[in-house]
C-alpha cells in the first residue's frame, strides 16, 4: 500500500487548491514545495473576470471553462470562510468590477466595441455568467472611480468581475486542508514537505524523491507550473510548456483608500487594482526563461504604460517590483489530465492562474483519484498536439 494516495509537486494556487480536494475525498495528500522564485501565485495581479480580452471568444467551450471557474469561487469561498472565519473578507477577494478602458488607438477602440457588443446581448452575457448589463462610460464618469486615469478614455464597466490577494488565497487554502485533515474520520491525511520532488522514472508505481526521502504514491499530480516540462522529460513526454515573465509594480497613494476601486483593464494588456494597502499595475510578457529577475526595463516599461493610463500616478510611492514566471503553451491552453499511468499533469494556465487554478485543480486531483476528468474539458486534454512523446 502506497505511503500516499496522492503527492502533488507543486504548492501554488492549483496545488492547493488540488490538496484540499484530495483531502475532502478522503484521500492521503503529500504536497512538495520546491518554493522555487518566480512562482507565479505569489506575484500575480489577481484580476477574477470571466471575460477574455486578448483572444476574442472563438471558442465557446473556452469560456464556458472561464465562466465555470469564476463561478467557483462563490463555494470555495463559503467553505474557506466556514473553516477559517477569521480569515474572511477583502484581504482574500472582493467583487469591486472592472472598468475596460481604451484610448484613441484604432486596434484598442476595436477590441473594445467587440466587447461591448458581445456583452450587449443577453446571449452573450449568459455565456459569460453575467447576470447585469454592462455601461458605457466615458472619459468624466471614468474619473468618478479612478481620478488619475487620463482625460480621454471611454470605457465599459462589468460589474461582476473581482480581485483576489493570490498569496492570501493560497495560505488560505492550505490552511483549509491542514483542518480538514486534522481528526478526519474517514482516513484523510495531510503533509506539507519542503524540498525539489522528483518523479523517479525506473519504478512501475509512481515515487518521488524529495532530498533523501522517497515517497510511494497511488497518483502523482504535476502542478509546478512553467516547470512541469521538465518534470516530465524523465518519462520520456516532453510537453510544449514555456515560462513567460511578468513584473508588476506595486504603488501606493498616501491618504487614498483604494481597496473598492474597480479593476482598470485594457485590450492593450495595461492594467490598474486597487487594494486596501496599495495599487498593483503591470504587467510585462517576456519570453526570456527561467529568469526571475526585476530588470530596469521591465520597471520602466511597466511605469511607463501605467503613467500614460493614469498620469495622476506620478505621485505614488513605489513599494516593491513583483515578479511571476506564467506557464505558457503555444495555443495558449491549459494541459490537464494523464500523461502517463498514475502520472497527472495540471499546468498552462498563463495569465489566467488565479482564475482556473481553485476549480481545475481540484478537477485534476479528482481526476488523479480516480474520477474521470468531465468530458467538457476534452480540449485541454494534454494529448493533444501539443505534447509528443519521444521516439
Amino acid at each position: 500500500m502506497p505511503e500516499f494516495d496522492l503527492v502533488i509537486i507543486g504548492g501554488g494556487i492549483v496545488g492547493a487548491s488540488a490538496a484540499l480536494a484530495g483531502v475532502r475525498k478522503g484521500a492521503r495528500v503529500a504536497v512538495v514545495d520546491a518554493g522555487l522564485a518566480g512562482r507565479a501565485t505569489d506575484a500575480g495581479a489577481g484580476i477574477v473576470s470571466p471575460v477574455a480580452l486578448d483572444r476574442g471568444e472563438l471558442r465557446p467551450e473556452w469560456t464556458s471553462v472561464i465562466t465555470e471557474c469564476v463561478g467557483y469561487y462563490r463555494s470555495l469561498l463559503a467553505e474557506l470562510d466556514a473553516i477559517d472565519p477569521a480569515g474572511a473578507g477583502s484581504a482574500t477577494f472582493e467583487q469591486v468590477g472592472e472598468l475596460v478602458v481604451a484610448g484613441d488607438d484604432p486596434q484598442e477602440q476595436a477590441a473594445l466595441d467587440a466587447v461591448a457588443e458581445r456583452l450587449s446581448r443577453p446571449e452573450g452575457r449568459r455565456a459569460h455568467g453575467i447576470t447585469k448589463p454592462v455601461q458605457t462610460i466615458d472619459g468624466a464618469d471614468l474619473r468618478r472611480y479612478w481620478p488619475e486615469l487620463r482625460g480621454d478614455l471611454r470605457g465599459l464597466y462589468i460589474a461582476e468581475v473581482g480581485r483576489v490577494v493570490g498569496s492570501r488565497l493560497h495560505d488560505r487554502l492550505m490552511t483549509a486542508t491542514r483542518r480538514r485533515a486534522q481528526g478526519a474520520r474517514d482516513g484523510a491525511a495531510f503533509e506539507l514537505i519542503p524540498g525539489a520532488g522528483m518523479l523517479d522514472p525506473l519504478d512501475s508505481s509512481p515515487r518521488v524523491r524529495v532530498g533523501h526521502r522517497v515517497l510511494d504514491a497511488g497518483a502523482v499530480l504535476l502542478a509546478t507550473g512553467a516547470w512541469a516540462g521538465a518534470d516530465l522529460a524523465g518519462f520520456g513526454v516532453y510537453v510544449d510548456i514555456r515560462p513567460i515573465r511578468g513584473q508588476l509594480v506595486h504603488l501606493r497613494l498616501d491618504g487614498q483608500q483604494t481597496g473598492m476601486r474597480p479593476i482598470v483593464n485594457t485590450p492593450g494588456g495595461g492594467y490598474l487594482l486597487g487594494f486596501d494597502d496599495r495599487i498593483v499595475v503591470g504587467a510585462t510578457h517576456e519570453d526570456v526563461g527561467f529568469d526571475a529577475r526585476v530588470t530596469a526595463a521591465g520597471q520602466h516599461a511597466v511605469l511607463s504604460a501605467a503613467l500614460d493610463l493614469a498620469p495622476g500616478l506620478s505621485a505614488a510611492t513605489v513599494l516593491e517590483t513583483r515578479v511571476g514566471l506564467r506557464p505558457a503553451t503555444t495555443d495558449g491552453l491549459p494541459l490537464i489530465g494523464a500523461v502517463a499511468p498514475a502520472i497527472h499533469v495540471a499546468t498552462g494556465l498563463g495569465a489566467w492562474g488565479l482564475t482556473l487554478g481553485p476549480l481545475l485543480g481540484e478537477l485534476a486531483a479528482r481526476h488523479a483519484l480516480g474520477d474521470p476528468l468531465p468530458t467538457r474539458l476534452d480540449f485541454l486534454r494534454p494529448g493533444r498536439p501539443l505534447l509528443k512523446e519521444s521516439a
